[in-house]
């Protein structure tokens, strides 16, 4: 994995995505990155609520095969001072490929081998 320079994404931290499984590893795509400091910087401030998530992660183990966030390729945000309704039309516009909505956060990612996209869903 290519370390990754957090200082090309000054709206977040290291910290922000590291996997809450107690590993601590944040091996986020720089890619991906770019794209989620391109939408901060469209909408303001985004709280993390989850970004890189481990093979040992126990959501990621309850599932047949790692999803989009062990691959560093998304991340489950909130609006800090935006509306949902303006994240959510902002996302759509920047053409993530895929969008989750729940009641306490927004999933987007970047797709990922096992996964269906582009796709939409609510929780």
């Amino acid at each position: 994995m290519i370390e990754l320079n957090w200082s090309d994404f000054p709206n977040f931290s290291v910290s922000e995505f590291a996997c809450k499984c107690g590993c601590g590893r944040a091996d986020m795509n720089s890619e991906f990155m770019a794209k989620l400091q391109d939408l901060r910087n469209q909408v303001g401030p985004l709280e993390i609520t989850s970004g890189f998530r481990c093979k040992n992660h126990p959501v990621e183990k309850n599932k047949k095969r790692p999803g989009a966030h062990s691959a560093g390729l998304a991340a489950d945000i909130a609006p800090l001072k935006a509306r949902r309704y303006d994240l959510l039309t902002t996302i759509s516009d920047m053409r993530f490929k895929g969008i989750g909505v729940a009641k306490n956060f927004i999933h987007i990612d970047e797709g990922h081998p096992y996964a269906y996209r582009p796709a939409s869903w609510s929780y």
